[in-house]
């Protein structure tokens, strides 16, 4: 029934080997999985009359297609963008190679957000700001984003810092997760934090260790109804894996400690033990940081911009950190250096923030604000909306003076083709009278800025639950000039975590 075979030139072949290929790239399969048993029995079984290439066909041929062809794809959608940012990371391989990731982040024309993996490459120099710098620069002209006023996010590292001022990319904004994350190690490193978080990782370490002591902690967990959840060991250098931890140990603290007294466990266990006080303080901790926790949540958002929650996310924690009568002195310490560090970023690039906020309809109001320092914001929105409306302005003029001078050489005889239609009627007389019969004077661009901004702090604040992408799109129209400037600012995002994400599967690969 199906003895003859679909030619490899064949629409159908052409459509598996296509669909086979973007599995290839989509689920990060190596080229050898067109050969393995299995996979040749699923395609037989699906289509008998089909005849899978072979490997180098892929390698050699379909899969540099598909990327050549993607990769046009991706530099189509990026030279519709009004701006383009990008972030960017570097790190290091299990093999001890170097490597720098960029990702790029514009909103598409239909405003959705859109992010790319542009390149993940090998750096064999040294991680200098001035060589990571280098490769954005080309990184940008290979993608032809250069034009695209390119801003850049990244961690706090100084390397990273001198890349974007080497590279000229403005506004640099730091990682939001990675600015909280020092916050927060600079304050659970306190010494008395310190000390305590080592006795926490000491027992849960010894439940991880221990065949015996973890089973233990299962019975006494179905004893008192517990979840039969397993303890968390953290990483020290991210705070949030403590913060887990905490909150781990927290809710199993009842079942650790009655374990921890079996009569089984007792004999060399006495260190493997927290006072009345060391408990206390884990909740007060917790109860601390748990706000912080959710701020860099909120922050790994990919489909709503990121980067208009930075300045209210901070304005709220440093609120939170406020000092309380009822602290403890070890709370209080906490949130002593956490407000001394947080307090600090960003000042560099507070107008940018700001400003961001103002064009997010979800935080408009800027509540986080001072009524003078909110109207200086406003104020600041106003000028940048005049300098976007003239530039507009003087585009259109250029386009303008383009076909006006088409018409007017059609109009003095100068030919027009044999072939060629006439000009419209309406663009004749424009051409001919539009000086002379100019139904009114048309408002000046700074008249123009202002008055969509009053417009747009007269519509309601969308609520904190809807899509601020939405609401744009919804009000384009009516707010022109507002709405180009949301789009080079809502792009860029608040952390470099997208450069980050991609570590971990390109490190699997490698």
């Amino acid at each position: 029934m199906f003895s003859q075979k679909l030619g490899q030139n064949s629409a159908r072949a052409k459509d598996i080997t296509a669909t086979i290929a973007k599995f290839i790239c989509k689920d990060l399969r190596p080229y050898s999985v067109v050969e393995n048993p299995g996979f040749r029995e699923m395609i037989k079984t699906l289509e008998p009359r089909y005849t899978i290439p072979s490997r180098p066909h892929f390698s050699e041929k379909v899969i540099p297609a598909l990327y050549e062809s993607t990769k046009n794809d991706v530099k189509l959608s990026l030279s519709q963008a009004e701006r383009v940012a990008i972030t960017t990371d570097s790190w290091t391989s299990c093999s001890n190679q170097g490597y720098v990731t960029i990702t790029s982040h514009h909103i598409a024309p239909e405003w959705k957000m859109k992010t790319f993996v542009l390149q993940t490459r090998v750096l064999n120099e040294a991680h200098t700001g001035k060589n990571i710098g280098a490769l954005l620069r080309e990184a940008c002209m290979e993608w032809k984003i250069s034009d695209k006023n390119p801003a850049i996010v990244t961690d706090n590292a100084r390397n990273m810092i001198v890349a974007g001022a080497e590279a000229q990319f403005s506004p640099h904004i730091t990682c939001f997760a990675h600015t909280l994350n020092l916050a927060s190690q600079k304050g659970l490193g306190v010494d008395r934090a310190s000390r305590w978080l080592g006795k926490v990782r000491k027992i849960v370490g010894y439940f991880h260790r221990s065949p015996i002591a973890s089973h233990a902690l299962q019975e006494k967990q179905t004893l008192m109804d517990l979840p039969k959840h397993k303890l968390i060991q953290d990483i020290m250098t991210r705070w949030n894996s403590s913060f887990e931890m905490l909150e781990r140990f927290s809710e199993q603290q009842p079942a650790i400690m009655a374990t921890l007294m079996s009569k089984d466990l007792r004999k060399g266990v006495a260190e493997y033990t927290l006072s009345e006080s060391d408990i206390a303080n884990m909740d007060d901790i917790v109860q601390l940081m748990g706000p912080v926790k959710m701020a860099t949540t909120v922050m790994c958002e990919e489909d709503q911009p990121t980067l208009s929650v930075i300045a209210p996310l901070q304005a709220k924690l440093l609120k939170h950190l406020q000092p309380c009568e009822d602290d403890s002195t070890l709370v209080a310490e906490i949130k002593r250096v956490m407000t001394n560090d947080l307090s600090t970023r960003y000042r560099g690039t507070q107008d940018a923030l700001n400003i961001a906020s103002a064009l997010d309809p979800r935080f408009k109001e800027l509540p986080y604000l001072e009524k003078e320092d909110r109207e200086q914001v406003y104020a600041k929105l106003v000028f940048e909306a005049e300098v976007s409306h003239q530039m507009q302005a003087m585009g259109n003029q250029e386009e303008d003076e383009g076909s006006s001078s088409t018409k007017l050489s059609g109009f003095n005889g100068e030919t027009t083709a044999p072939n060629e239609s006439p000009p419209c009627k309406k663009k004749a007389l424009d051409a001919l009278f539009g000086d002379s019969f100019t139904q009114r004077e048309r408002k000046s661009t700074s008249e123009t800025a202002r008055a969509e901004v009053i417009r747009y702090r007269a519509k309601d604040a969308l609520p904190l639950t809807e899509n601020a992408m939405k609401w744009w799109r919804s009000q384009e129209k009516d707010l022109p000039v507002l709405s180009t400037l949301a789009k080079r600012y809502l792009c860029i995002p608040g952390t470099s975590v997208p450069a980050e994400r991609v570590f971990s599967t390109a490190g699997d690969i490698i």
